[in-house]
């Protein structure tokens, strides 16, 4: 658990840190760049330790669930707001609940409960007095990034393959589905600055590469449904980060959400 805790971190510092200093990167630039350097830095990983045949139709699902999860976000904070995106793909563990339920598994009534408390927390830390703002094109879009991401902690459950190798296989799926995007955006690549380099850099190497590696150790032995309910300290994380880092109060309201969430996700604690 402390892994995918520790994963949940660094995607918030790096949330707080977005608007300061990848605001002038397009999503279409931005993230077929995410894929592919992420993906050429893990390459010698996957060649020298290669999964084991057994392991590749689950390692090409996680790919395809991971690289879903990563463009529906994008397009639905694209169709509604950033709040309204995070808060729809944090919907996740109650899809995993609900899928538990349905299959006839039986379930505490603390983690039923605790799993209500942190969606609780998380619209009033991220969408709040804001107010639900979203298109059914927008709902639509966070729902699928909510099942991808649900289905990448699901398929990425129990892998024997080690974290890096896996995240090297995940990216370079979503490397080739985005890679006509980043061609037809060549022209925009070029213009990049410095300062714009150092961002995707940042963004590869302590927004990718070691926070996903972390939630892949951490999901070999911990439940799908957790884990997607632990990675929900990421907006708790983002807030935190935000009040040094952007200058960003801290609310009653943000600190009521940020309680629930943690509530939360103790009472389903392992």
């Amino acid at each position: 658990m402390i892994y995918i805790a520790l994963a949940a971190l660094l995607w918030g510092l790096g949330g707080a840190l977005a608007g300061r200093f990848m605001g002038e990167i397009p999503p279409s630039v931005l993230i077929p760049l995410r894929f592919l350097l992420s993906f050429f830095l893990l390459l010698p990983l996957v060649l020298r330790f290669p999964p084991a045949a057994k392991e590749w139709p689950r390692l090409l699902r996680v790919g395809l669930a991971l690289s879903g999860a990563q463009a529906f976000y994008y397009l639905a904070i694209h169709a509604t707001t950033v709040a309204t995106g995070i808060f729809l793909q944090y919907l996740a563990p109650a899809l995993l609940t609900l899928y538990a339920l349905l299959r006839g598994e039986r379930l505490p009534g603390k983690a039923l409960l605790g799993v209500a408390v942190a969606l609780l927390g998380a619209y009033v830390l991220v969408v709040g007095s804001k107010g639900f703002t979203a298109s059914p094109l927008g709902v639509a879009y966070g729902l699928l990034s909510a099942l991808s991401f649900a289905l990448y902690a699901a398929f990425s459950h129990g892998l024997k393959t080690p974290p890096l190798v896996s995240l090297g296989v995940a990216t370079g799926v979503g490397s080739l589905l985005s890679l006509p995007i980043l061609m037809g955006n060549l022209p925009r690549v070029w213009t990049l600055d410095p300062g714009d380099w150092g961002a995707v850099a940042y963004l590869v190497i302590l927004g990718t590469v070691v926070p996903f590696s972390l939630f892949l150790l951490g999901v070999r032995t911990v439940p799908a449904r957790n884990a997607t309910l632990t990675a929900m300290l990421e907006p708790v994380a983002g807030a935190i980060f935000a009040w040094p880092l952007a200058g960003e109060s801290l609310s009653l309201e943000g600190l009521l959400g940020g309680t629930l969430i943690l509530l939360g996700v103790a009472l389903n604690r392992r």
